[in-house]
C-alpha cells in the first residue's frame, strides 16, 4: 500500500527550505543601510575617514545613498529617522535624547566623539563693547552674553543645550535674558555670516565654526567646552550613532558591519596621526593651519573606540538634567545597545 509520510515529509523539507532560503536580493537588502548625518562638523570625521579607506566596502556593508545626505537641523534628522527614510543617524547626544523620548525604541550603538565639540563663539565688536576675552572668567563671559542675541541652528539643539546649560548655571534665562536667534542649519558658513552681517552678537555652533570664524578675523572663541572652560562638561558623550530597536532586530548584521567599520577609522586616526591630519583638511576643505589648529583641539576628544562608556553617558545626561532639558536621568542600559557594540566588536584586530 502507498504510503503518503515520505511525500508529506518531503514536501515540508521542501516548503522549509524556500522559507528559509536567503536570496541574493535579500541578503544585499539586509546588508544595506540608509544613513544620513546632521552636519559635517569635525564630529562626524570618523565616518569620512571609514568611507575613504573602503572599511564599509570591507565589511561588506553598503550605503544608500553611498554619500549620506546632510540634513542640516535635528528635528530634520528625527522626522527622517520616524518616517523610515533613514535607518542610522549620526547625530548629537542633545538630539538622541529629545528622540528617545517620544521613541522608546531609539538606540545607541556607536560614538564619534567623546567631548562637547561646540562653541560660543562672539563677534570682535562683541569683545571690544564687553572688554573681555577668550581668557576672562566664565562667569564675566556668561554674564557678558545676558541681553545679546545668540545664533543657533535649530530649537532643543546641541548648540541650544549648550546656551541653556552656561545661562542656568549663573543663575540667566535662556528664555528671559538672551535672543535666541535660529539660522536653520549647523553650517559653519551660516555662523560666519550670521557674525558678519552683524544679526546676532554670538553662535553656539560646533567646531569648526569658531576656528573659521577665527581664521577670518570676525570673531574668537569665546566660551570652549573642550579647551576646558567648563570643567563639568569635559569628557561628556557627544556624537553618537543610533537607530530604531526594530533595524537592528532586522539588520544586525549590518549594523555590526557599521560598527566594526566605525572602529576601523578610529583606530586608523590615532595609528596614523599625520594621515589623518591630512584627511582632515580635504573632509573640512580649509587651510593647513586652520586645519592644524582644528586637530590639534579634537585628537584628544575623538575616541579610540565606538564602544559607549558609561561614565562618558552619564557625565552627558547630568549635563542635560542640569540644563534643564530633561526632567530625570535616562538611563544607559535603556538608550545604549552595549550588546550589539560588544557582538560587533568581538575580534576585531
Amino acid at each position: 500500500m502507498f504510503s503518503r509520510k515520505p511525500l508529506l515529509a518531503l514536501l515540508l523539507c521542501s516548503v522549509l527550505a524556500a522559507s528559509c532560503a536567503t536570496t541574493p536580493a535579500t541578503e544585499s537588502r539586509n546588508m544595506t543601510l540608509k544613513v544620513a548625518f546632521v552636519s559635517n562638523s569635525i564630529s562626524f570625521f570618523p565616518f569620512y575617514v571609514a568611507q575613504q579607506k573602503a572599511y564599509f566596502t570591507s565589511q561588506g556593508l553598503t550605503l544608500d545613498p553611498a554619500i549620506p545626505p546632510v540634513l542640516g537641523t535635528g528635528p530634520k534628522v528625527a522626522d527622517a529617522i520616524e518616517t523610515g527614510s533613514i535607518e542610522v543617524a549620526g547625530e548629537s547626544t542633545t538630539d538622541a535624547f529629545t528622540i528617545s523620548r517620544v521613541d522608546a525604541g531609539i538606540r545607541m550603538v556607536g560614538t564619534f566623539a567623546n567631548d562637547y565639540l561646540l562653541d560660543i563663539v562672539v563677534s570682535k565688536r562683541f569683545e571690544e563693547q564687553t572688554h573681555l576675552s577668550a581668557a576672562s572668567p566664565l562667569a564675566e563671559k556668561v554674564k557678558a552674553l545676558v541681553g545679546r542675541k545668540i545664533g543657533i541652528a535649530s530649537p532643543n539643539s546641541a548648540g541650544d543645550a549648550l546656551v541653556t546649560y552656561l545661562l542656568k548655571q549663573q543663575g540667566f534665562s535662556d528664555q528671559r535674558d538672551v535672543t535666541k536667534v535660529f539660522l536653520g542649519s549647523t553650517s559653519a558658513l551660516t555662523g560666519l555670516g550670521a557674525l558678519a552681517q552683524g544679526r546676532v552678537d554670538a553662535i553656539s555652533f560646533a567646531v569648526p565654526a569658531g576656528q573659521v570664524v577665527q581664521a577670518k578675523g570676525i570673531g574668537d572663541i569665546f566660551i570652549s567646552p573642550v579647551r576646558g572652560d567648563v570643567p563639568p562638561m569635559q569628557g561628556q558623550l557627544y556624537g553618537v550613532v543610533f537607530a530604531k530597536q526594530q533595524v537592528i532586530t532586522s539588520k544586525p548584521k549590518a549594523i555590526q558591519a557599521f560598527i566594526r567599520a566605525l572602529a576601523q577609522a578610529e583606530t586608523w586616526i590615532h595609528k596614523n596621526p599625520n594621515q589623518a591630519r591630512a584627511l582632515l583638511a580635504t573632509y573640512l576643505k580649509l587651510d593647513p593651519n586652520t586645519t592644524n589648529t582644528i586637530w590639534s583641539a579634537t585628537l584628544p576628544s575623538m575616541p579610540m573606540t565606538p564602544q559607549i562608556s558609561q561614565q562618558a553617558f552619564e557625565t552627558a545626561d547630568q549635563f542635560h538634567v542640569d540644563a534643564g532639558l530633561i526632567a530625570l536621568k535616562l538611563s544607559y542600559n535603556d538608550l545604549v545597545d552595549a550588546d550589539t557594540m560588544n557582538n560587533a566588536l568581538k575580534g576585531l584586530k
